[in-house]
C-alpha cells in the first residue's frame, strides 16, 4: 500500500511528529557522551519500537511490539525531513519482534498476540517474508513459529551456496534454533546455560536476546547475566564441533538488550532498562557514549543498527520503548522513538 502523505495518514492512528534538525555530520574526534538527535518520534506513550533493519538504499525499517504488529520505514534517516510511514500491518497480532535482511530488500519478520508486554500467546508466533523488491510491499507466511516460546533476535547465516539459514534466539526457552527461509523447516541446535533466563529473575526473566553472526561466530547477549558471548558456528548454521561459549563481555547495565557489531569489531548495546548505549571495544572494556539512568536521551532503548550509505555509514540508529518497562525515575514514560548517534571518531 502506499501512502502519499504518510504523516498525516499515520497521524489519524497515533498522531506523530517528526524531530527535524540537520543531519548528522563526521567530527575529528569523538567526546562523550556521543552527538545524538531524536530523528523521528511518535506522538502517543505506551507504545514500544522493538527492532531496526537498514536497507541498502538506507531507509529504515522498524518493528513495533506494542500496540499493533506493524512494520514501519523511516525513509533517508539522514535527511533533515526524512519520511515516516507504514509499511505492513500483520493480521491475527498485536506485535512484531525481530526483523533480518535475508538477501536484497526480503526480511524476516516476526509476529505475535500478545497477553502482556513482550509475553505471547502460546503458539500464536508466525514466520513472515516482507519483500520490498518491487514497489508494492508484499508479505507471505512461511511457517507457524508454534514451538517457539518466544522468538526474540535473528540473525542471518552468511554461507556460499543458495540456502537461506537464519538463527533464531528463544529468549524464555533459552536455546537457539536454526530456520531454514526457504522451507519453514526449524529446529533447535544450541541450548546452553549461558542462554537461559536466570531463575525468579527480579528484572525481565529473558535470556538470551540479541543475536549476530560474525566472522563465523554466533555472538549473543544474555539480558538476564548482563553479558555478551560468542560460540564458533559453520556456515550451515550449526554449532561447530568442540565450541565452546565465551564470554566477550559483561556490561554494568540492567538488562542488556539487542546491539550490533560495527566494521571494526566494536559491538554497540542497547541496555532498555537503563536508558543507556554501551559502546564495547575489542578488548572487552566498554563505555556508557549516550543516554543514563535518569535521562530521556534513549528511554528503554531495545536495538540498534548503523546506516549503510556514504551519508551515515557511522550513524548508530537506535530505536526505544519509551521506559516501558522500567519508567525512567519510576513513573516517566515517552512515546518510541528513533535516535541517530554520530559515532564518527570514536576509538
Amino acid at each position: 500500500m502506499i501512502f502519499p502523505k504518510p504523516q498525516s495518514i499515520l497521524a489519524l492512528v497515533f498522531g506523530l511528529s517528526l524531530a527535524m534538525a540537520s543531519p548528522l555530520h563526521a567530527v575529528r574526534a569523538a567526546s562523550l557522551p556521543l552527538p545524538s538527535r531524536t530523528i523521528f518520534q511518535l506522538n502517543e506513550t505506551d507504545t514500544w519500537f522493538e527492532n531496526i533493519a537498514v536497507r541498502a538504499n538506507g531507509d529504515l525499517l522498524v518493528t513495533m511490539l506494542q500496540p499493533a504488529a506493524t512494520v514501519y520505514t523511516l525513509k533517508q534517516p539522514y535527511s533533515s525531513s526524512p519520511e515516516f510511514s507504514i509499511v505492513h500491518t500483520f493480521d491475527n497480532a498485536n506485535g512484531t519482534l525481530g526483523i533480518v535482511e535475508t538477501s536484497p530488500d526480503v526480511f524476516l519478520v516476526v509476529s505475535g498476540q500478545f497477553s502482556s508486554l513482550a509475553v505471547p500467546v502460546p503458539g500464536s508466533l508466525v514466520a513472515w517474508e516482507l519483500s520490498l523488491v518491487d514497489p508494492e510491499p508484499t508479505v507471505r507466511e512461511i511457517v507457524s513459529f508454534a514451538d517457539i516460546e518466544l522468538a526474540n533476535g535473528l540473525t542471518k547465516v552468511p554461507t556460499d551456496d543458495d540456502s537461506n539459514i537464519v538463527l533464531v534466539a528463544d529468549s524464555v526457552a533459552g536455546s537457539v534454533w536454526r530456520f531454514d527461509f526457504n522451507t519453514g523447516a526449524h529446529e533447535v541446535v544450541l541450548h546452553t546455560e549461558e542462554m537461559a533466563p536466570v531463575p525468579n529473575a527480579t528484572t525481565i526473566s529473558l535470556g538470551i536476546n540479541g543475536v549476530h553472526f560474525r566472522d563465523g561466530y554466533l555472538y549473543f547477549s544474555n539480558s538476564d547475566l548482563l553479558t555478551i558471548y560468542r560460540v564458533r558456528f559453520d556456515q550451515q548454521g550449526y554449532p561447530a564441533p568442540n565450541a565452546t561459549v565465551d564470554i566477550v563481555a559483561t556490561i554494568d547495565a540492567v538488562p542488556v538488550d539487542d546491539f550490533t557489531i560495527d566494521r571494526k569489531g566494536y559491538l554497540w548495546a542497547a541496555t532498555n532498562f537503563d536508558n543507556k548505549v554501551v559502546a564495547i571495544r575489542p578488548d572487552g572494556s566498554s563505555v556508557v557514549v549516550a543516554g543514563g539512568l535518569t535521562e530521556l536521551t534513549v528511554a528503554g532503548d531495545t536495538a540498534d543498527a548503523f546506516g549503510r550509505t556514504q551519508d551515515d555509514f557511522h550513524v548508530l540508529y537506535v530505536v526505544t520503548g519509551g521506559g516501558l518497562a522500567s519508567p525512567v525515575n519510576g513513573t516517566i514514560t515517552e512515546p518510541a522513538k528513533i535516535v541517530a548517534i554520530n559515532t564518527a571518531g570514536f576509538e
